[in-house]
C-alpha cells in the first residue's frame, strides 16, 4: 500500500483497465507483471508500434512497486564492466523519469532530487563511507562526506550518536503509484491492452520458440513474452536455477504528518535501513529484515511482524530523536526479488527464442527498471541497444551455477540457496506479481 496515494484520496486511474473486454486471441508481445518493470516494458513496446497485452495477477502497482520507499536517483560510477553497466542503467533511468517520461505522459511523479544521505552510526559504517567516497570521487561521482556537524546543518533533528554521512547529490525520491500508473495508461493510449486480475499460468513454447501465454482467462498466441514478475519469476520460469531469484519480505512503517524535518531520503547500515519524508509530510522508514522469520527470505506472505516494526521504529527515533514522539499510523509488507549476485535479470532468457526477462531488482527497481523496460523493448524490436546488458544476462546462473553473494544480505546469516535446495521456500501465495 502506498501511503501517499491514501493521503491524497481517490485518483482518476482506471483500475479496471481492460477487464470489460475479452482477452485477445493474439498479440505481438505479452508482458507478464504490472509493476514498474512490466509497465515500463509495455509502454516502451507500445511506443514502438507493437501490439501489446499486459497481464497482472492483481492490480497494477499492487506488488513491490506499490509497497516500497520510492527512492531513486543516479548511481555511482565504478571502473569495472559491471560497475559501468549499473551506472549507465541508473543514469538512463534517471533521465527517463526526470525528462522524457513527464513530457510524454503528461504526469507529475512527485520526483524530488534534493540528494540522498548514507548515514554512519558505527565506526565500521563510517570507514565504509570513507572508502567508497574515495573511489566514487576518483570516478567522477557527485558525492561529499559530511561530519556530524555538517550533517546537523542539513538535518537538525539528527542524533548526537551519528558519526557522519555521505551525501549523494544525484539521489532523490518519487511517488511510485504515479509513475507506474502513468506508464500503464500511456501504454493503453498507444493501443496496449492491460488486464489486471489475470494471472499468467504458463509460457508456451514449441520447436525452440515462444508460442503463447496461458492465463486464467484464456491463452494468448504470441511470439514474444517479457517476464516482469520480480520475486515470482521462479513460478513462471520453472527452469530458473534454484536460488537464482529468492523472495525477500520487506516491511515499512509510516507516521503521522509533521512539518519538514528530513529534506532528503536516507539509508544506513549499508542500506539495510532507509527512509524519507513524503510529499504529504509523513515519515516513512523500512528495513530490519534480520528480525523477521528467516530474515524475510523465502517468504511470499505480505504481512508485518512485530519485531521488525519495532526495530524500524527504534531505527527512525535512534537516528532522528527529534521525531521520536511522532505516532506511527500504519505498517505494511512487500515482497522483493533478490538475486544470488545482487544484479537484476534483464534481457533474453534461455534457449527459447522470444523469451525475455526484467526482474530481480533487489529492492532498487525505481533506480533501474524504467530504463530496463526501454532496453528490453529495444531488444524485442530488433533496434540498436544503447545499454550494455551483459552483466544482467538472465541465463547467467544456468551456465555458472548459483553461489549466493548478494551484497544486500551481507552480514546476515540466512542462505537462500540452502532454502531452495531443501525445498523450504514458502508458498504462501500461488500467484506471480
Amino acid at each position: 500500500m502506498n501511503e501517499e496515494r491514501n493521503e491524497r484520496g481517490s485518483t482518476s486511474w482506471a483500475d479496471r483497465f481492460d477487464l470489460d473486454r475479452p482477452l485477445p486471441a493474439e498479440a505481438d508481445v505479452v508482458v507478464i507483471g504490472g509493476g514498474v518493470a512490466g509497465c515500463s516494458a509495455a509502454y516502451q513496446l507500445s511506443k514502438r508500434g507493437k501490439k501489446v497485452v499486459l497481464v497482472e495477477m492483481r492490480g497494477i502497482c499492487s506488488g513491490a512497486s506499490g509497497r516500497n520507499g520510492g527512492m531513486t536517483g543516479g548511481g555511482t560510477m565504478v571502473p569495472t564492466q559491471v560497475g559501468r553497466a549499473v551506472f549507465e542503467l541508473n543514469t538512463e533511468n534517471l533521465r527517463l523519469i526526470q525528462e522524457e517520461l513527464p513530457a510524454e505522459l503528461g504526469e507529475d511523479f512527485s520526483l524530488r532530487l534534493e540528494g540522498s544521505l548514507d548515514i554512519a552510526m558505527t565506526d565500521e559504517q563510517w570507514d565504509h563511507l570513507v572508502a567508497t567516497h574515495g573511489s566514487a570521487s576518483k570516478a567522477g561521482g557527485d558525492v561529499e562526506l559530511l561530519d556530524r556537524e555538517q550533517l546537523a546543518d542539513i538535518v537538525p533533528v539528527v542524533s548526537e550518536r551519528v558519526l557522519g554521512a555521505k551525501l549523494s547529490r544525484r539521489g532523490g525520491h518519487l511517488w511510485p503509484f504515479a509513475l507506474v500508473h502513468a506508464m500503464a495508461n500511456g501504454a493503453r493510449r498507444n493501443g496496449a491492452l492491460v488486464f489486471p486480475w489475470t494471472p499468467a499460468q504458463e509460457v508456451l513454447t514449441s520447436n525452440g520458440r515462444v508460442t503463447g501465454v496461458r492465463t486464467s482467462a484464456g491463452t494468448i498466441a504470441t511470439g514474444a513474452v517479457v517476464v516482469a514478475t520480480n520475486a515470482w519469476t521462479p513460478k513462471i520460469l520453472h527452469d530458473l536455477p534454484a536460488g537464482a531469484v529468492v523472495p525477500a519480505r520487506g516491511q515499512i512503517l509510516v507516521t503521522q504528518s509533521v512539518g519538514p524535518v528530513l529534506p532528503m531520503p536516507f539509508g544506513t547500515n549499508f542500506d539495510k535501513e532507509y527512509g524519507r519524508q513524503t510529499a504529504t509530510g509523513q515519515l516513512l522508514c523500512g528495513g530490519y529484515r534480520r528480525l523477521d522469520i528467516d530474515e524475510g527470505l523465502g517468504h511470499y506472505e505480505e504481512r508485518v511482524t512485530a519485531p521488525v516494526v519495532s526495530g524500524i521504529a527504534e531505527c527512525l527515533s535512534g537516528i532522528f530523536p527529534g521525531v521520536g514522539h511522532v505516532p506511527v499510523i500504519r505498517a505494511w509488507a512487500g515482497i522483493m526479488g533478490f538475486t544470488a549476485d545482487g544484479l537484476p535479470l534483464i534481457g533474453s532468457y534461455g534457449s527459447a527464442d522470444g523469451l525475455y526477462v526484467s526482474a530481480g531488482y533487489n529492492g532498487g527497481g525505481f533506480g533501474m527498471a524504467v530504463a530496463a523496460g526501454k532496453a528490453v523493448s529495444q531488444r524485442v524490436a530488433g533496434e540498436p541497444e544503447q545499454l550494455d546488458l551483459t552483466p544482467f544476462d538472465p541465463s547467467r546462473f544456468a551456465s555458472r551455477g548459483v553461489s549466493w553473494d548478494n551484497p544486500f544480505t551481507a552480514g546476515e546469516k540466512s542462505n537462500p540457496k540452502s532454502y531452495s535446495e531443501s525445498g523450504a521456500i514458502r508458498s504462501e501465495s500461488s500467484a506471480e506479481d
